[in-house]
């Protein structure tokens, strides 16, 4: 049963506003500490770079972070909610930099509290997050698999080889029949129904296949800094191996935002690099897409403050028929 008494939602509402304050500052404080411990080399890889390869691979960096907000509604839809492109935008940009703090389910927490906050009811916030995770590695995945006749991935090639194996093992676990699973498992731990729909399928392919174009401009921008610094840069290996990284540093959820790892799977996966010069290419587009989060998060947090304040998010764990 749901209670609706004016006490409890301002409480609902402020102990949301507090759970994301704490998450934005806290990561916040990561992004800021890790520019300045790693400015040295920052500095050290933009030396020589031509700059205007550089305005390019900022362009392409934001225009692939854009990228992967927008499929978030089409997520959204598939649970039962939704969000107006603005606020989702908006939304996304603010809670996604709970990335960068340790631990892999800060973005989950963060994206969904922000959601709920919008009129999205818990159970489609927090699923809707989950299943835009899950899609978005899963076309990761596909993009590193069309790369693999150009990536070394190390010595032995292991990191695109697990990559091949997790791919058909991830598309798997978004049938129905699993998902149907996962949700009775939340609702024995949550001693309540959550009465999520269940997407077909097809439908959650095709949420995957959304996420393409995002991989192909990240991918791309990443290879424009190298191409600042190596005009031999090849486009499919860097991009792939570009990647492939960040596929390696989302698994390892302890490091907030796969700091330093995804740096290192770049250097092992672009054999035909430099060393220093994939070094150099790694920690430049670590900037890119560092500044181009907290740009995001400083714009979107400003969008939300200027703008009619949210509904209230209904607390029931019932999905109205629409």
């Amino acid at each position: 049963m749901t209670d609706d008494s004016p006490s409890r939602g301002g409480a609902t509402a402020a102990a949301s506003g507090l759970v994301g304050l704490l998450i934005g500052g806290l990561a916040a404080g990561f992004v800021i500490r890790t520019l300045i411990r790693d400015r040295g080399e920052i500095e050290d890889a933009l030396q020589g770079a031509s700059p205007g390869w550089l305005v390019v691979a900022g362009v392409l960096a934001a225009v692939g972070m854009t990228a992967i907000a927008l499929p978030w509604r089409r997520a959204l839809h598939l649970v039962g909610g939704d969000m107006p492109w603005g606020q989702l935008v908006a939304r996304y940009f603010v809670g996604e930099i709970g990335k960068y703090l340790p631990g892999g389910v800060w973005p989950i927490v963060g994206r969904a509290e922000l959601a709920r906050r919008s009129g999205v009811r818990r159970p489609a916030a927090y699923s809707s997050v989950a299943l835009s995770l899950a899609a978005l590695y899963l076309g990761a995945m596909f993009v590193v698999v069309a790369g693999l006749p150009v990536l070394r991935g190390g010595g032995d090639g292991t990191g695109p080889i697990a990559v091949l194996l997790l791919l058909p093992i991830g598309l798997a676990c978004l049938h129905p029949a699993i998902l149907r699973r996962a949700i009775g498992v939340v609702e024995r731990l949550a001693k309540r129904p959550l009465d999520l729909p269940v997407p077909r399928w097809r439908d959650s392919v095709a949420l995957v296949a959304l996420y393409l174009p995002a991989w192909l401009a990240i991918g791309t921008a990443t290879w424009t800094v190298a191409r600042s610094l190596d005009p031999s840069a090849g486009l499919v290996e860097v991009g792939a191996a570009a990647v492939l990284s960040w596929v390696v540093g989302f698994v390892l959820v302890p490091v907030p935002g796969g700091i330093g790892v995804r740096e290192a799977a770049f250097v092992a996966a672009a054999g035909s690099l430099d060393p220093g010069i994939a070094a150099a290419t790694a920690l430049a587009a670590r900037l890119l897409f560092v500044s181009v989060d907290a740009l995001g998060a400083l714009l979107g947090s400003l969008a939300l403050r200027r703008g009619r304040p949210a509904a209230e998010p209904q607390e029931g764990w019932t999905v109205e028929e629409v």
